[in-house]
């Protein structure tokens, strides 16, 4: 809280200015002070403010001007602070500089909520002194008395959960003296007393509470009442285990739970997720929330489904133990047992919770027979075969709630203190309640531990999972229970094998090929781990593992897998990555042999067919953030070959796309690689990429200083140094060093025509074309372009035609002909359409120099629409191409013209 002028309204009201009671003020001026506390930081007009003094509705002719002396008498009562604002026709009081309680309060339930806090609950009860403002007839009143009612319901039911029935009973009796007919409250009273074996006690007050809803008001108790006296009587299970006391945040989820079960009208809500994901946590915490709401009482079993060293709970033996909770005689059989159990819960508010279910069948005779029941199941597995069972899946945590888990085990101060290091451990630990546990429990016990240097620890992939663990709780060894029941050899290889890709998730085909498996088979083994959680699913024919899951998988194959074995599935899927990578180059330009000669003779893989431009660019979509993993980690020793494989395959695919960014990486990866292999070719094509990458993203100077190391590293590989010169030509006319540009252009041009390489001398002629274009030689320029787009149509070179095309019609607008240019822009659009370039830069470029020629705002909006799907402007540029008086071309066009 903060302010300098201080109200108390849960009560009487109270006036501190600086510390200080200040003198009392006169009943009117309290009743105008009231109202406007009530509606502290709103605006209050003069009109409400009179209805309020004069209440029956006939204020006096003066009623303006008295009002006016009142608040003048406020503000001298307050010393001058500016608490009250004057607004047009109204009044506030300025929260920023006053405080009050009320507001205190509901922060402090709030809080108390949301964390599951009696504490925070207690010290927000214990501001109210006595019914607010006495009791003033405000419907702002009547809402914060019932807010102090729900509060003290929920305090209650919180310490209850927790143990502390004393506190509730000392609590509870003296309101529900003063609040006899508020029968939630009451059976609240009598649980505790129940729980504080004072049970005549608990009696009299339901006795009590029975005979004046019948007498006075002719009514039947509630559930809450009638379910009270069921457990005080002995006849309703409340079998729910303690709350999890540092269970943080999923809120969300919570109620969403809640909302199922309750509102959405569901009989049986599977909760499912990997080991140690908070699955049980969180089916407990909604278990106690709705526990009000099923007065015939709660079951519990834990069914040992995934429970180290521990057989899974027979279901004949659960069945028992549920009737004999409830009272009933256990039939030797199971079938009858299971009718016997569906008899007894039907028509009954029955709540029952089944942790930890190995699967479906041993759950089904558990579920009570009427849809008036609730059914909380928890499974590693996904249940799906569960008559009406609606399923919610459970995730990590969201990185600000794992750290404040963390921070709840081992000191909020502690883990702020360090708070990137508190956000790398919930990283490290992937987000998972139970890793974050173990380090929050480590923390815990060794003080002198930093959680810098826990961090430190868990950075070591090597030893994360050893970190991990903690008494009888280890991360590793709940992992293995869940390896092990998958019951399946060929789906527990596959298992061990995806953690050898580092990859963020793989499609059928990769994950076929790691495992020398048909994809039709693959997809099934797949299926089975999605199934037991070993991998999640979020995409249709995608798979991923959580971080821990992949180095437990790496730890097996290590374990089961030879070196020879394991290398050989990780070659077989970087393959896989080539080979497609090679289908998508040949679908988007067949004539660009030159990087296809960078492929070995033969791979390990076919890869998957890429027949379209519709074909690539889904495929690049998908896979774009993978190829570079499966580069880099190529790169890193395994099979440093690849790297540059995939970098020559993927060049002109992600160009399409607009990928600028991950082309860059792509080279800089090469790069590395080149190191390794030693081949020469390998770093020529690695710089001439980044050469490339870097002009595309308007970094000429370094453009050049790669261009002119391809050079050196082809000599003597003709084409190579075909190709740097090409790109040194475009990247000096960005530089504006135009002679030198046509010099090399017109060398790179004329080496590609020794070597009968019609698509790449096409591409140096219409470099020379943009060359000449700057220099103001239009003629020239146009018929560089012009024998550009000859020989390109000749070679079968789409998209180097297309390309052309439009850089002649940009020859023509700056030529000032306009018709010439705007025809050259429409048949490269229609091109673009009918080759599959829509939604590709050169779409874009081809609109905006149409939009140009015609004034078209309309043209110009659907480039930029394009170039920002690409990522290469922003939201600013598109925003003020939609909204300038004249646009500017874009720098992702303008540097390539």
């Amino acid at each position: 809280m903060s302010g300098p002028v201080a109200f108390q309204i849960l009560g009487p009201l109270r006036v501190e200015v600086a510390g200080r009671a200040v003198a009392p003020i006169g009943s009117r001026a309290r009743t105008v002070l009231s109202v406007l506390l009530l509606h502290a930081g709103q605006s209050v007009t003069a009109e409400q403010l009179v209805a309020a003094l004069w209440t029956d509705g006939a204020p006096p002719p003066t009623a303006r001007t008295q009002l006016h002396m009142l608040l003048s008498r406020l503000r001298k009562t307050l010393l001058g602070h500016p608490v009250i604002e004057t607004r047009p026709g109204a009044y506030r009081i300025d929260t920023r500089v006053a405080r009050l309680d009320s507001h205190h309060a509901e922060r402090l339930i709030e809080e108390g909520r949301r964390l599951g806090d009696p504490a925070l609950y207690g010290r927000a009860l214990a501001l109210w002194r006595g019914p607010v403002l006495d009791g003033f007839d405000h419907a702002e009143v009547r809402r914060l008395e019932e807010l102090r009612l729900t509060a003290v319901g929920e305090w209650a039911a919180l310490e209850l959960g927790r143990g502390c029935p004393s506190r509730v009973a000392e609590r509870l009796a003296p309101m529900v003296a003063d609040l006899p007919y508020h029968e939630s409250l009451r059976a609240q009273l009598v649980l505790a007393l129940d729980r504080l074996n004072r049970r005549q006690e608990a009696l009299h007050v339901l006795r009590e509470g029975t005979r004046l809803l019948d007498r006075e008001l002719g009514l039947e108790p509630g559930p809450e009442l009638r379910r009270a006296e069921q457990l005080v009587r002995g006849r309703t299970p409340a079998q729910l285990p303690p709350a999890v006391a540092a269970f943080t945040g999923r809120d969300g989820e919570v109620e969403r739970l809640c909302g199922l079960l309750t509102d959405g009208g569901e009989h049986v809500v599977a909760v499912s997720g990997p080991a140690g994901i908070g699955k049980s946590a969180l089916a407990v915490q909604v278990a106690h929330r709705l526990a009000g709401l099923f007065p015939d009482g709660q079951l519990y079993v834990n069914l040992h489904g995934s429970t180290p060293d521990t057989e899974p709970a027979a279901t004949a033996e659960v069945l028992g133990r549920f009737l004999r909770a409830l009272g009933a005689t256990v039939p030797a059989d199971q079938e009858e047992a299971a009718a016997a159990f569906r008899s007894m819960t039907h028509g009954k508010r029955l709540l029952v919770l089944l942790d930890n279910a190995a699967g479906p069948e041993q759950v089904r005779d558990l579920l009570p027979g009427s849809a008036t029941c609730g059914v909380l199941v928890t499974s590693r597995r996904l249940l799906g075969s569960v008559d009406a069972a609606r399923h919610h899946p459970v995730e990590g945590l969201p990185p600000d709630e794992a750290v404040a888990l963390l921070g709840r085990l081992a000191g909020t101060a502690r883990v702020g203190s360090e708070p990137e290091a508190a956000a790398e451990i919930a990283e490290l630990c992937g987000r998972l309640p139970l890793a974050l546990t173990i380090a929050g429990a480590k923390l815990a016990g060794q003080p002198g531990l930093s959680v810098r240097a826990l961090a430190g620890r868990l950075a070591d992939e090597q030893r994360r999972l050893a970190e991990l663990a903690l008494h009888d709780q280890a991360v590793r060894t709940s992992f293995m229970v869940s390896y092990q029941d998958l019951g399946d050899a060929a789906a527990a290889r596959l298992f061990r094998l995806l953690g050898l890709l580092d990859v963020p998730d793989v499609g059928v085909p990769v994950a076929a090929a790691l495992a020398g498996l048909p994809e039709q088979r693959a997809a099934v083994l797949l299926d089975r781990l999605a199934e037991n959680q070993l991998v999640r699913s979020d995409v249709p024919g995608r798979f991923h593992l959580h971080d821990l899951l992949r180095l437990f998988a790496r730890e097996r194959a290590a374990e089961e897998e030879t070196g020879a074995d394991r290398t050989g599935a990780v070659r077989r899927a970087l393959h896989c990555y080539v080979a497609t990578a090679r289908h998508a180059t040949l679908a988007v330009e067949p004539t660009i042999g030159w990087r296809i000669d960078f492929l070995p003779g033969s791979l390990d893989h076919p890869g998957v067919p890429l027949g379209s431009r519709d074909e690539v660019d889904e495929w690049i979509d998908a896979e774009t953030d993978n190829l570079v993993a499966a580069a880099r980690q190529a790169a890193s020793g395994i099979a440093p070959e690849v790297a540059p494989y995939l970098s020559a395959c993927l060049n002109a695919p992600l160009e399409g796309r607009g990928r600028r960014r991950e082309q860059l990486t792509l080279a800089y990866i090469t790069l590395t690689a080149a190191r390794l292999t030693g081949d020469r070719r390998h770093a020529g094509l690695a710089d001439n990429d980044l050469g490339w990458a870097l002009h595309w993203l308007s970094r000429a100077e370094e453009a050049l200083a790669c261009f002119d190391r391809a050079l050196r590293a082809w000599a003597g590989y003709d084409a190579g140094t075909a190709l740097a010169l090409h790109g040194r030509g475009v990247v000096l006319r960005v530089l504006e060093r135009y002679e030198e540009s046509l010099e090399s252009l017109e060398r790179a041009r004329a080496a590609w025509h020794r070597l009968g390489h019609a698509r790449q001398e096409a591409g140096c002629l219409t470099g020379v074309g943009l060359t000449c274009q700057r220099l103001g030689r239009h003629d020239d320029a146009v018929a560089a372009h012009e024998a550009a787009i000859g020989l390109a149509r000749d070679s079968a070179a789409r998209v180097t035609e297309v390309m052309a095309l439009g850089n002649l019609g940009e020859a023509h607008r700056l030529a000032g002909r306009g018709e010439a240019a705007a025809a050259c822009f429409t048949e490269a659009l229609r091109l673009d359409r009918l080759r599959g370039l829509s939604g590709t830069y050169w779409e874009a470029e081809h609109l905006w120099g149409l939009g140009r020629v015609r004034g078209d705002r309309a043209l110009l909006n659907r480039s930029a629409a394009i170039l920002r799907d690409l990522d290469l402007i922003d939201d600013a540029e598109a925003g003020a191409i939609a909204t300038g008086p004249a646009p500017r071309t874009p720098a992702a066009i303008a540097d390539q013209l």
